[in-house]
């Protein structure tokens, strides 16, 4: 099982970083297109940037999720680990909760738009 959740955790990661790549990417495409077009870089980013910053959030928290789960184990079953659990779930909470956060500064700034 701990060679199953390294995997996923390490696949997780790399899905991740090539998607963040991409769409940092595209992000500057857009904001290239928002100087002499607002509207247009506005309905591509919610048609094309959005669904892709949605997946990247969904690794995340899913990783975190991961992260949190295996940090709490270790801290319940290993006495002289439970700092080591500790910083792993406060990790995987961070990991999880912050781009949620920044997802819905988002979707709050959208619906203003």
């Amino acid at each position: 099982m701990p060679r199953l959740s390294l995997l996923f955790w390490t696949l997780a990661a790399v899905v991740g970083s090539v998607a963040v790549w991409w769409l940092s990417s595209y992000l500057d495409t857009l904001t290239t297109l928002a100087q002499t077009d607002r509207a247009a870089a506005l309905a591509l980013f919610r048609t094309r940037a959005m669904p892709a910053l949605l997946v990247v959030v969904g690794v995340a928290v899913a990783a975190g999720a991961m992260l949190l789960r295996q940090g709490l184990q270790i801290a319940r079953a290993e006495p002289e680990g439970r700092l080591l659990g500790r910083i792993m779930a406060a990790a995987g909470f961070l990991l999880a909760a912050a781009p949620l956060a920044l997802i819905s500064v988002v979707f709050w700034l959208l619906a203003r738009a």
